[in-house]
Formats: C-alpha cells, structure tokens, sequence
C-alpha cells in the first residue's frame, strides 16, 4: 500500500508538472475586473495573430501582497517598451470577492497599463502550481513556458527583462 501511494505521489507530481511546463492546451477562463469573461486560449491566439513573435507575462497578485504590487510597477517601463514587438502582461488576483472593489479602484489609482483578470478562489493559481507571490510565468505566444519566478526583489526586472528578450529578439 505505501509503495502504490508514493507511485500515485509521484505521478501527480509529474502530471502537475506538465501543466506548467507548457499552457498551450490549458484553458483557464476568468473574469476581468469589469465583469467580462475571458479565456487564455483566446487571449494567447490574440498573442500569435499580433506577430511572428510574442511573450505573455502571467503575474499572479494580491493587494496584500506588497512585493507583487512592487512588481508591477517596476515592470510598468519593461512593458512599455516591449508591448509593441507583442509582449503582453496578464495580472491575475488573487483576493477575495469581498475586497474585488478595492482591486479595481487600485488598479485604476495606479493606472497600470495591464490586462487584469480575477482568480477570487485561487482555482488557476493551484492549477499553475503556485506556492508563493508574487508568482509569474513567462510565456512565449505558443504556451509554452519560458521562466517561472515567485517572489520579488528590487532589481529581478532585470532578469525579467532578459527572459522577455529571449523570446522576442
């Protein structure tokens, strides 16, 4: 019995580790913080039709979470000057339904130019296999996984930088 249970142990790990290896055919559908829904799939096949070329940043985020918050705006110059060879930058939250009010009203403040989607139950996030935050994956226009980081110091854009550079250059 121990044996079958780490054998199961070990298959979900590599199954979980598949998904994050590559989300081309991962669909993950959230709402953005105006109501709308959205899917990934739909959203990466707006990376591909842009160019031949194309990144995605998955930032997963919560308003509690001061080095996320730290994250997105010091990547606020790196998007700026990539969105126009097709980088794209995806910030799902975290929070609660109840502080939704408070995501959208930040966002607004801030007026950071990214695309916000909401992951109120955690669902995508477990599903991507995060542990800590901020946690982004770096995406070429395929799915496919370029980077995985979690956390934030002052100065990772740099390597960020570098990870998008990869893909478009």
């Amino acid at each position: 019995m121990k044996k079958f249970v780490v054998l199961l142990a070990v298959f979900i790990s590599i199954g979980s580790q598949a998904i994050a290896q590559d989300l081309s055919s991962v669909d993950l559908y959230l709402r953005d913080i105006d109501g709308d829904e959205h899917s990934f799939q739909d959203y990466l096949a707006d990376v591909r039709d842009a160019g031949d070329k194309g990144a995605v940043i998955i930032s997963f985020w919560a308003m509690w979470c001061e080095p996320c918050k730290q994250e997105m705006k010091a990547l606020v110059k790196t998007y700026k000057k990539y969105k126009d060879k097709n980088l794209h930058y995806l910030a799902i939250n975290l929070d609660n339904p109840r502080s939704l009010a408070k995501v959208k009203a930040y966002v607004k403040a801030q007026k950071l130019p990214y695309d916000f989607w909401l992951d109120p139950n955690s669902e995508v996030f477990k599903k991507l296999n995060g542990q800590g935050m901020p946690y982004s994956l770096i995406v070429n226009q395929n799915g496919e996984l370029i980077a995985k980081r979690t956390g934030y110091i002052a100065g990772d854009e740099k390597e960020i930088e570098e990870d998008i550079k990869k893909i478009l250059e």
